[in-house]
């Protein structure tokens, strides 16, 4: 059985529909597959302009419109010095045909840099960053937080397969995959409304499937200068390589982090000796690791601490201390 891609049920049922009542209108099977042939070529142009980004489709839409306006007025001028009977009048109609594609080709292709239509002007130069939110960054859910924060307003947009796979994986036996997708859907609801508040915009966007899908995805993303959000180092590597901005999960959480700079003092309770039996090793709230010399014997024991040293790496920053004279008001909790 030849499986449909989603969609295209929607629109055989439409061919199928327009070939039917021509048919019926007319009596006439020639119309009936004239009807059919409309509906194919509705069909095909449905499916190209969906793949059309927004902003473009506006542009051009725009374009267009104003095009045909200059060209009625264009005919309305020349039809004042060309009489009825001659052979120039016919061809006016051309006119604003013409004038339409120009200026539809003319605003997309210059739109962006005139700035006809900004949503940055409406909200008041609000910084805007298009972002792409792949499976791996709905499940991770921190793209919600960032947005509710301010730190990523959108627009953002998600891939169709993600929304399928979501549904997929709820409806399946896999208790941790009904989990994932269950967090993933909340996620991308918290999104939906954090953007909804900042007249942002969440769209799903068909890039097919399989191997196919990241290709579209990855062209898709230099084309349109979007931003790709994902925990996929994989996807990460291939999109950097390529020259597409990438925002990795893996590195919001060490960015986030409180800065401990040499000399801050800090409270840390001592969780265990470190690699030697003078150090002791704690972890600030963050999940930073503080190694702290002459502090193997006070493991249980909240204890004042002198940084001397900071070491940032890729996986996270640790910081290196003393524990700071007496009288700075040890706490014991043994």
């Amino acid at each position: 059985m030849v499986k449909l891609k989603k969609g295209w049920e929607v629109r055989i049922l439409f061919i199928l529909a327009l070939g039917l009542a021509g048919t019926l209108a007319s009596g006439d099977l020639i119309i009936g597959f004239i009807g059919l042939g409309i509906g194919i070529v509705a069909a095909i142009l449905e499916k190209l302009i969906v793949q059309v980004s927004a902003d473009k489709l506006v542009y051009s839409v725009t374009g267009a419109t104003v095009g045909l306006v200059v060209g009625i007025l264009f005919i309305l001028i020349l039809k004042i010095g060309i009489s009825g009977d001659s052979p120039w009048s016919d061809l006016l109609v051309l006119i604003p045909v013409a004038l339409a594609y120009v200026f539809s080709v003319v605003a997309v292709n210059k739109g962006r840099k005139l700035q006809l239509i900004s949503i940055e002007e409406e909200i008041g130069q609000q910084w805007n960053m298009p972002v792409l939110v792949d499976l791996s960054a709905s499940v991770d859910g921190r793209v919600a937080d960032l947005s509710l924060a301010g730190l990523l307003p959108g627009p953002f947009t998600i891939p169709l397969s993600v929304k399928n796979s979501l549904d997929e994986m709820q409806k399946g036996r896999n208790i941790v995959k009904r989990g994932r997708a269950r967090r993933a859907t909340e996620t991308i609801q918290r999104l939906e409304e954090a953007v909804g508040k900042s007249g942002g915009l969440v769209e799903f966007r068909d890039f097919g499937e399989g191997e196919r899908e990241k290709h579209r995805i990855l062209a898709w993303l230099r084309k349109e200068k979007v931003c790709l959000l994902t925990g996929d180092t994989d996807m990460a590597d291939t999109a950097e390589r390529e020259g597409i901005r990438v925002i990795r999960l893996s590195e919001i959480g060490p960015a986030s982090r409180e800065v401990v700079l040499p000399g801050d003092s800090f409270v840390v309770r001592i969780q265990k000796k470190g690699r030697t039996a003078s150090q002791g090793v704690g972890f600030l709230s963050d999940g930073t690791m503080v190694v702290v010399d002459e502090a193997g014997e006070r493991v249980g024991k909240e204890t004042n601490v002198t940084a001397h040293t900071t070491f940032r790496a890729k996986g996270g920053t640790m910081v290196f201390g003393k524990v700071a004279p007496e009288g700075s008001g040890d706490n014991d909790h043994d």
